[in-house]
């Protein structure tokens, strides 16, 4: 899962915001705050728990040019664009509201935040984007951000070649692994394992 998928399991949960994006940003887990230790924590077990899902392992088989050992990368940002075309399915807040909300709780910890998290909030009150991950050109956007980051971003050109059909690949391991995926950051919460 992505930025978008994180806020909502954030919101789900009732953890932090913010705790909950840092584990895709470098920090050290000692230094963080116990709220935002928690967050980080069940961002790490949401990672484990998507990667081993049957779908997420069916996903990244399926045919295409792009390398199947990059396809988990794709499938993440995919996955935040159903989460947006399917919402209505996943929570009662609207949309828009929640993407207002998620905002306004990464500003409140924003000064907590390494600096290319601290320059994606200030982004986003300039412009929220959230909304945008739920279109091709916003995936398009994400994955071409990663691109430009990481040494290895060029193997991931391949998937932009291809991008509706990896987009639309991603639908049912999607609507197979999401609800899954509720229900184990619900026991995982309720149950203190996130701690």
């Amino acid at each position: 899962m992505n930025y978008f998928a994180h806020l909502h399991i954030a919101a789900e949960t009732d953890t932090s915001w913010l705790g909950n994006l840092l584990g895709d940003f470098p920090v050290e887990p000692s230094s963080l705050d116990e709220d935002l230790l928690m967050g980080w924590r069940l961002h790490q077990q949401v990672d484990v728990m998507v990667d081993q899902h049957e779908s997420s392992l069916a996903f990244r088989s399926m045919p295409r040019k792009g390398r199947r050992r990059f396809a988990g990368i794709v499938q993440d940002i995919a996955m935040d664009y159903w989460l947006i075309q399917y919402w209505d399915r996943f929570s009662t807040v609207p949309l828009g509201r929640f993407c207002d909300q998620a905002v306004v709780e990464l500003s409140k910890d924003k000064e907590r935040s390494p600096d290319r998290l601290f320059n994606m909030i200030s982004s986003l009150e300039q412009h929220n984007w959230l909304s945008s991950l739920g279109t091709h050109e916003g995936v398009e956007k994400a994955i071409c951000s990663i691109m430009r980051r990481w040494q290895h971003g060029h193997y991931l050109q391949d998937f932009l070649d291809e991008l509706p059909d990896v987009i639309q690949q991603a639908e049912e391991p999607f609507l197979s692994l999401y609800p899954d995926l509720l229900d184990f950051v619900a026991e995982e919460t309720k149950s203190g394992k996130g701690k």
